[in-house]
């Protein structure tokens, strides 16, 4: 009976989830303070409207660099930097250690 189960990035690895959530954060933030600073001349606007672009490009700039964290043909990148999932080597992993044990059956 196979027990084998998959385990979620999160789990195999949770201070690269960690890190990954606060690089995006980072990104979006700095989009912000662009936005804010060299973008375009927003003081004839009022304060809250200035407050609630910022906090949209904040928004926007974390979803994009969260959906780039998580498409495959960025992962070879994301490994060298020591943020990529590892998921293909846990598949690798799991598939040798069903292999072995319907091997050793």
């Amino acid at each position: 009976m196979n027990t084998h189960r998959a385990t979620s990035t999160q789990e195999a690895h949770p201070w690269r989830s960690v890190l990954r959530t606060f690089v995006a954060a980072a990104v979006g933030v700095a989009l912000a303070w662009l936005v804010r600073v060299l973008g375009v001349d927003l003081t004839p606007l009022s304060e809250s409207i200035i407050n609630s672009i910022t906090a949209a490009a904040w928004a926007v700039g974390t979803a994009l660099v969260q959906w780039l964290l998580t498409r495959p043909w960025a992962q070879p990148f994301l490994e060298a930097i020591g943020l990529g999932t590892g998921v293909h080597t846990e598949a690798r992993a799991l598939a040798e250690n069903v292999q072995r044990s319907h091997g050793d059956a």
